[in-house]
């Protein structure tokens, strides 16, 4: 029997969205103006600005979880690594209906920068700071969020730059179409750290102001932290269990460009996105709204503009296209997965977030949506697009179901 995977429930965590609620208000409003990391002091940095949200609201939120019984006890290097995944994870795992329900065959696969690695970094270069002994690891978000919510399924991280969303939402499709589960939590967490902010600054690639995606005046992009979780399942099992399925993911296409670690190829998008096409027999007119990576720097608008000409040829209904990361940062390996719940709600509602940020559009062959008029979505299918630095490409596509649709 064929395999389908649905999204059952969603989950949130940004500078300024603490739920999906407020995410989608976030959306509405095409985000808030950035401003100082509180982690660590940014005046001696070209790029001072950034949407990072704030430690101790984080960690509050967290004990208020821990005191009304609903996390177990955390140690402190958990709550550095996987706060924001932890956070996220237990309202979709509340959405999905899986709150008090037995989750051992769960799986997990969680995107992440450096997980609480460069913590540990700095931990080592201090000489008067004392240690605990904790090993943590790009891969240890996703041990604490297995252990937490008891999942003994597939258990998978990836850091593989700005696509490593789309890469852990690939794995934990697989996992499940090829029956090594029938349910997964998947997606992406990163906390701000002042070396991953040294080094968009050292490569010029952060705007001093806000980010703009498609915009005549861009300059860059403007990183934030945050974390976005999904669950996702085999569509019958959803379905025997009572679950409200949000959106099918259709398929993922994965591709290298071989080019240049920061200048993309537009060939390699190119075949990212033919590859999910071929793969879910979708025709190009067919999808509806197309969620880019756009970070506002020059090269990957650019790349990204070349590769959405290529694919979607003109003469022929062409989709709305638009980047959210005006409104929320650029979340870095989380990137991919917050943007993927950002698109499914595009598709519930029938429109996409307008892009505020973006005041002098360029002209590149489709609509942008910088006024709430724009953005109306046509038919119930989209495609959400991450690159990463290394040539890395991926494309998925997701179609919207509509409650108790067989």
């Amino acid at each position: 029997m064929t395999r389908s995977v649905v999204v059952t429930g969603l989950g949130v965590v940004t500078r300024d969205a603490a739920c999906l609620a407020e995410f989608q208000q976030l959306l509405d409003r095409g985000g808030s103006e950035p401003d100082a990391p509180k982690q660590f002091d940014t005046e001696r940095f070209r790029a001072r600005r950034a949407h990072a949200t704030d430690p101790d609201t984080t960690r509050a939120a967290l004990y208020t979880a821990l005191s009304a019984g609903r996390l177990p006890p955390l140690e402190e290097p958990e709550i550095a690594c996987a706060g924001h995944g932890l956070l996220a994870a237990l309202e979709a795992i509340d959405q999905a209906g899986l709150a008090s329900s037995p989750r051992t065959g769960m799986g997990c696969a969680v995107a992440t920068t450096s997980g609480g690695l460069m913590d540990r970094f700095s931990d080592a270069l201090d000489d008067n700071r004392r240690g605990d002994g904790a090993l943590v690891t790009p891969a240890s978000t996703a041990q604490v969020l297995s252990r937490v919510f008891g999942l003994s399924g597939p258990v998978c991280a990836f850091s593989c730059a700005c696509m490593s969303s789309l890469a852990a939402l690939s794995y934990a499709m697989a996992r499940i179409t090829s029956g090594d589960a029938d349910i997964m939590l998947v997606g992406g967490s990163d906390r701000m750290r002042e070396a991953d902010f040294a080094g968009f600054n050292a490569l010029r690639a952060m705007d001093r102001d806000r980010c703009r995606p498609f915009d005549k005046t861009r300059r860059g992009m403007m990183i934030g932290d945050g974390a976005a979780m999904l669950v996702i399942e085999d569509e019958h099992h959803a379905r025997a269990r009572g679950a409200r399925p949000l959106v099918r993911l259709e398929g993922i296409g994965l591709s290298l460009d071989s080019h240049h670690i920061t200048s993309p190829d537009s060939r390699g998008l190119v075949r990212a996105m033919q590859q999910a096409l071929a793969l879910t027999g979708r025709r190009p007119n067919e999808i509806g709204y197309v969620n880019c990576h756009g970070t506002g720097t020059p090269l990957n608008d650019a790349a990204e503009a070349d590769a959405l000409n290529q694919v979607f040829p003109a003469g022929v209904p062409r989709p709305v296209v638009s980047s959210t990361k005006g409104a929320t940062g650029h979340l870095l390996g989380t990137a991919g997965a917050i943007e993927t719940v950002a698109t499914i709600l595009a598709l519930a509602k029938g429109d996409t977030p307008v892009m505020a940020t973006t005041r002098e559009p360029e002209d590149i062959g489709f609509r942008l949506p910088v006024l709430q008029s724009d953005g109306r979505i046509s038919g119930e299918v989209a495609m959400k697009n991450s690159l990463g630095f290394g040539g890395l490409n991926g494309s998925l596509i997701l179609e919207r179901l509509e409650m108790g649709e067989p």
